[in-house]
């Protein structure tokens, strides 16, 4: 069983509410949530290619993933294995890794979607698809999150509910506009052994200020999620039986 914090977070290319480039506003926001695992959406920005790593050293954490910019990526206090990103087609991106977290591994789904309903829908059949979330590899405890480009219920989003949970926390869960929140934009899914204990909006002033979407927070615990190789009953051979491999 483990219990860490996390943080989802839209930071719109570093660009503040009033889209002036100010990465030390996102840093700060981070900072004070103090967070282990930052899955971070819409990076990269005018400021160079290494805003992100730059925003990773002022927060304290290791950061992974790439530079594309509109992209997603992670910043981390534990070790991330298995980085990968995958294009969902129009715009939309997920990034894939797996967090080492003592002797348990939980896979990582940090993901943008697109407005339009119709090009929403062909993103989630992808990302429900054998290529991401239905690879016979994933077999330990999964959180998905990220943008899903919707703020209210419609196209696409069936396939979510039937397939996996949505984190029960916030209860108020609009996050976007950053100024005047009405809509549950960003969002934390589940899947497997795992859930969460508490989570809220951050709704400071800086959080307000620093994107158009202000970041959620959870803390999750997770129950064993190391993977469990059946065996199948082995059959005793008499004498009078042939050997079944060796014929």
């Amino acid at each position: 069983m483990a219990t860490f914090r996390i943080m989802s977070y839209h930071i719109n290319g570093s660009r503040n509410a009033a889209g002036e480039v100010a990465p030390e506003l996102s840093a700060a926001v981070i900072r004070a949530q103090q967070p282990e695992l930052v899955m971070l959406q819409q990076i990269g920005s005018p400021i160079g290619i290494n805003s992100v790593e730059q925003l990773a050293d002022r927060v304290g954490l290791d950061f992974y993933g790439s530079n594309t910019e509109g992209g997603c990526a992670f910043l981390s206090r534990y070790p991330l294995n298995h980085v990968c990103e995958q294009s969902l087609g129009y715009g939309g991106q997920c990034v894939q890794a797996d967090l080492k977290y003592g002797d348990e591994r939980v896979h990582l789904f940090n993901l943008t979607l697109s407005w339009n309903f119709r090009q929403r829908r062909e993103q989630v059949k992808l990302l429900m698809g054998e290529q991401l979330l239905d690879s016979p590899s994933l077999t330990c405890a999964t959180i998905i999150c990220g943008d899903f480009g919707l703020p209210l219920w419609g196209s696409g989003q069936i396939p979510l509910k039937e397939h996996l949970k949505r984190a029960n926390f916030p209860g108020w869960r609009a996050n976007f506009p950053g100024k005047l929140p009405l809509w549950g934009r960003d969002r934390v899914y589940f899947r497997g052994p795992i859930k969460a204990l508490a989570g809220s909006i951050v709704m400071t002033a800086k959080a307000r200020k620093a994107s158009t979407h202000l970041p959620l927070v959870l803390t999750v615990e997770t129950s064993e999620t190391r993977e469990v190789v059946k065996v199948k009953k082995l059959v005793r051979l008499t004498p009078k039986q042939p050997n079944p491999i060796c014929g």
